[in-house]
């Protein structure tokens, strides 16, 4: 699928969107299981990184950040609910899909908040404090994918 046709199928293949916080989201179904995925977009781009990389690695969404495109209309990110714990999860719910999106909005706006000073630092030591600041936006969440890579390859 090209880039800009994203937006598009968001649109065409959601079961539900509005606004949260003034961005546009999106509620999906996921293509192979019954589970709902989220999306929200951002009209400009809100964090230097190209993908959810980086500082975006520890926005504290169900599994991690697992989509990011951008096109005409903006910055597009999304989760999804078929990680191997997702089951225990009430991933067909839209009302905590939607809280899911809410955390997810909250997540990568504290993450363009400390990007630079995250960026800038010279130790694991010094982004591990600012990566903390982002997963603080939801304390109990259990680490994602990313975050499990990196705490294992010394990264951080």
């Amino acid at each position: 699928m090209a880039r800009n046709d994203y937006y598009n199928y968001l649109k065409s293949h959601s079961v539900d969107t509005g606004k949260i916080e003034g961005y546009e989201y999106f509620i999906v179904p996921a293509p192979i299981e019954d589970a709902l995925n989220g999306y929200v977009v951002f009209p400009k781009k809100p964090v230097r990184e190209s993908d959810y990389n980086g500082i975006l690695t520890y926005v504290p969404v169900h599994g991690g950040i697992t989509l990011c495109e951008h096109c005409k209309e903006g910055s597009i990110y999304g989760f999804d609910t078929l990680h191997c714990d997702s089951e225990s999860f009430p991933r067909t719910d839209k009302e905590w899909i939607k809280s899911e999106i809410k955390v997810m909005i909250d997540g990568i706006l504290k993450a363009k908040e400390v990007e630079l000073k995250y960026l800038k630092c010279t130790t694991n030591k010094g982004k591990a404090k600012y990566c903390q600041m982002v997963q603080d936006i939801k304390p109990e969440t259990e680490h994602n994918f990313g975050v499990m890579i990196n705490l294992l390859s010394g990264q951080l």
